[in-house]
């Protein structure tokens, strides 16, 4: 009787934290897309509130400091918003900054209980968004979308499934990072599967040309793998990090900036997107000017 109990009242109970869990999810997959304002993001965000909301969230002390700040913040955006009340897209920003802060206090108010469990949830879902927002920036620079392809690119720059290819890099650090975490730690079968993901996502921050992404990830990157290598427990995670160190830092020097082609080089064809051809003529004349 007890047991058969138990069981009745913890199979809701496993129900309903499913659902907060698949809602994280969304959460984190939705913010890949980012096409229009309001985005998927702002409408799964709403639905996971009220999930949350009617389901039970306890706002703890602790998050008092960064609802005061975040509401202080865009006080903020409102005074200066009102100089330019007339503008629609102005009162658009307002708004949706002022929602995403409630997500930010959400997500602190709900990650603060059965955390592990829950940020797994919502990593995993920020994995596959990245995944699928990397496929399709690079599907879209190498026009495998035909004339779609376009809608995908900006100024020569992949964008992926974001309005600006800056966006779009931003976003892939974190989901690299964490494949590249994966890559480093994890059991050989899984460590494969990371590489070849964060492969694909380095190929997509790559092809945005952020040049901010780019060092914004190669720091964090040393920083986990200098934190990973001193926390490991065992010589063969150790020997594999510093396998991966020592391959990096070679395929960092032979994309130096003499392995690229000259843009006199017949290598560098007018086809090349207006990108390529200014980085390669700067290169150019930097090399000439220190030659």
């Amino acid at each position: 009787m007890t047991n058969a109990a138990t069981a009745t009242v913890a199979s809701p109970r496993l129900s309903l934290e499913t659902l907060r869990g698949a809602l994280l999810w969304l959460m984190g997959f939705a913010g890949a897309f980012v096409f229009i304002e309001p985005s998927p993001y702002e409408i799964v965000g709403f639905l996971a509130i009220a999930v949350f909301a009617i389901t039970g969230l306890t706002l703890r002390a602790p998050l008092v400091p960064l609802i005061l700040l975040l509401i202080l913040l865009n006080v903020g955006y409102v005074t200066a918003a009102l100089q330019v009340i007339d503008q629609g897209k102005v009162v658009t920003w307002v708004l949706i900054s002022a929602y995403l802060a409630a997500t930010a206090i959400v997500y602190a108010a709900m990650l603060g209980a059965n955390t592990q469990e829950r940020l797994a949830w919502l990593m995993r879902g920020c994995m596959a968004a990245g995944l699928i927002a990397s496929l399709v920036a690079i599907a879209a620079y190498f026009r495998l979308f035909g004339d779609l392809s376009d809608l995908f690119l900006l100024y020569g720059r992949a964008r992926g499934t974001f309005n600006d290819p800056n966006v779009l890099a931003a976003f892939l650090v974190l989901p690299a990072l964490m494949a590249f975490q994966r890559m480093l730690a994890g059991r050989l079968s899984a460590a494969l599967g990371s590489g070849i993901i964060l492969l694909v996502m380095l190929t997509a921050l790559f092809l945005s040309f952020s040049r901010a992404a780019w060092g914004q990830f190669a720091i964090a990157a040393l920083l986990l793998m200098g934190m990973t290598f001193a926390t490991s427990r065992t010589p063969g995670e150790r020997l594999r990090i510093a396998m991966i160190a020592i391959g990096g830092t070679l395929v960092a020097f032979s994309s130096s900036p003499r392995s690229f082609p000259s843009a006199r080089s017949p290598t560098c064809s007018r086809s090349a997107p207006r990108s390529i051809r200014t980085m390669t003529s700067a290169i150019s004349a930097a090399s000439g000017a220190t030659s």
